[in-house]
């Protein structure tokens, strides 16, 4: 609810038109003060939290007597006249008000409740003990029913939407037309549409406040109702909720903390490859000291860097309604008219926006993606330091790059493709260069359908041993080793063929090779078997040293598959397609 106080604050100085019309002002100053409208956002709080869960009958009560309990504390905060007679009256009655402070005081019945029809019917509880009149009730839900949406996820266009097909107000105006013949009104119908579209423009959440503040008229309770929209959308800078908190006294700050405890918040959650991304944020910092060339090339590079280990974005995501499998990325349109991708380089800085599903994606891939798609490019952190990042920037990236693969092809697997093992040769290297989790799955996907070698130590049986043996004895007997080489021995029984396996200080891991010549001198020393990958695990998972794994070109480009792992890649389905 910082978002509508402070947005009360910032508004009161240029409150009855005593603004220029502009968004180049100071946001705190000495006419900074909290008004009526902060006063009553605690206490439909304050209210709304000791009751939640009773009766209609029990929540109007509260509100009354929070309301009025409220008010006289702060008798001299601002109150309009009828409202300043209703604080004081012992059986206080609804006077049939349309008048806007049904809409600036009813931000807590956005945050606290689970359903946008719960959210609606609350408001209008917060409304109907005073402002009885419908477009008084029309305000307040209409108020609540954004902010809900808002840190639902919803965008922009789907907020404007519904207030427009719920509560019929016209948001077709844009602020500049709205600006020059707009004034001093203190009615639902003249302050919530206004307040909306200053949200609806708004980039971020000071721009929300300053066009808010721009528009002029009865510009705390405007700024107010659009402030607690745009916390919801955006979050709140740390900066502005302290100079907000400076200003208020400490029990308004114990209901406010309360208030915080109740409300629901993002579960926490952590994503291994967003580790690291503080060399973009670190350069990005040092561009907007000094946006000099050397300063943008060390962005580009800190991205690099981070694509070619295993670096993510987040970005805020729009799933299909009927297949949750299908997804889009959130658009934002800078005031130029483009549209460009939004991303996070944590969790953070995604929480300062709008609440949305978020995915985490390997940046490689998306900045590839975005090549194709119809934006201009990619905003970093848009509510931080932000850093636009241009098509024409991802394509310098990419051609720096040169022929240097970082992600494994995505082609259709055939049996032709895995043949020889070059494919898989090639796709280890890669995901040793890159080791991305997208790498690694389509790594294990082209496993799952490859034959590897694996070396061996070929055992006799007793009676074919003894056979070979005499021929080792005659050769030796007529000092003519040489004679054994190229010299064909057909054994009676079957070999056993023995995997070797190699010892790493003390761990042990089974050896294979994505072709015979790959082994080098190393399979000089052994028989070699072609065996399918799925069959090359159980032999590992079955081996009496307890391998830790399969370890693949084990003296040319080593990729070690952890025994953790086996069942993953067993259970995948054949790519293979003919």
């Amino acid at each position: 609810m910082y978002g509508a106080i402070s947005g009360d604050m910032i508004g009161a100085p240029y409150e009855f038109d005593r603004g220029s019309k502009t968004k180049d002002f100071p946001l705190f100053g000495r006419g900074s003060h909290f008004t009526d409208d902060s006063v009553m956002i605690v206490a439909v709080a304050e209210a709304l939290l000791d009751s939640m869960g009773r009766s209609d009958d029990t929540i109007r009560a509260a509100l009354v007597a929070s309301m009025q309990k409220w008010g006289k504390k702060y008798p001299d905060a601002g109150y309009g006249g009828m409202f300043y007679r209703w604080l004081r009256e012992k059986n206080p009655k609804p006077y049939g008000s349309f008048g806007n402070g049904s809409a600036m005081r009813v931000s807590a019945a956005g945050w606290l409740f689970d359903t946008l029809e719960e959210t609606r019917h609350i408001a209008r509880l917060t409304a109907e003990v005073t402002h009885n009149h419908p477009e008084g009730i029309k305000g307040a839900e209409a108020a609540a029913s954004a902010i809900f949406m808002a840190r639902n996820g919803s965008g922009k266009e789907e907020i404007r939407e519904y207030i427009i097909s719920e509560f019929g107000y016209d948001l077709s105006r844009t602020c500049d037309e709205i600006r020059p013949g707009y004034h001093h009104v203190e009615i639902c119908q003249k302050t919530v549409p206004e307040a909306i579209t200053a949200f609806l423009e708004g980039e971020d959440f000071e721009d929300v406040i300053r066009t808010a503040v721009s528009l002029g008229g009865d510009c705390d309770t405007l700024t107010c109702i659009a402030g607690g929209i745009a916390e919801a959308y955006y979050g709140i800078p740390g900066g502005i909720m302290e100079e907000c908190r400076k200003r208020l006294p400490a029990d308004m700050l114990a209901v406010l903390d309360r208030f915080d405890e109740a409300r629901p918040v993002k579960p926490e959650f952590h994503d291994m490859f967003l580790e690291g991304n503080d060399i973009i944020d670190d350069a990005i910092s040092r561009y907007h000291d000094d946006g000099s060339e050397e300063n943008l090339a060390a962005v580009l590079d800190a991205i690099r860097e981070r694509m070619h280990a295993d670096g993510h974005f987040i970005f805020p995501v729009i799933r299909d309604e009927e297949d949750a499998n299908r997804f889009e990325f959130r658009a934002i349109k800078t005031n130029d008219g483009k549209l460009w991708h939004a991303a996070f380089t944590n969790r953070a800085e995604s929480e300062k926006g709008a609440p949305s599903e978020v995915l985490s994606f390997f940046i490689d891939w998306t900045l590839k993606g975005t090549q194709e798609d119809d934006v201009a490019g990619i905003i970093i952190n848009p509510w931080g330091q932000s850093f636009r990042l241009t098509k024409e920037h991802i394509g310098k990236m990419i051609e720096a790059d040169g022929d240097v693969e970082y992600s494994v092809p995505d082609v259709p697997i055939t049996a032709g493709l895995l043949e020889d093992g070059s494919f898989l040769r090639r796709a280890i290297e890669i995901c040793n260069r890159n080791r991305t989790q997208l790498n690694f799955l389509k790594l294990a996907r082209i496993l799952r359908d490859s034959w590897v070698w694996i070396p061996c130590n070929a055992v006799f049986s007793d009676r074919d041993y003894e056979e070979w043996s005499k021929v080792v004895q005659e050769a030796a007997e007529k000092d003519d080793l040489d004679s054994l080489i190229g010299h064909r021995f057909v054994s009676e029984d079957n070999v056993r063929m023995i995997p070797d396996i190699l010892q790493n200080g003390d761990d042990f891991y089974f050896p294979v090779f994505t072709s015979e010549e790959e082994m080098g001198e190393y399979g000089e020393q052994f028989s070699k078997l072609a065996q399918h990958f799925l069959d090359a695990m159980n032999l590992a998972r079955n081996n009496e040293k307890n391998v830790r794994g399969i370890v693949i070109n084990a003296f040319s480009e080593p990729f070690e598959i952890p025994v953790e792992l086996f069942d993953l890649i067993a259970r995948m389905e054949s790519s293979v397609k003919e």
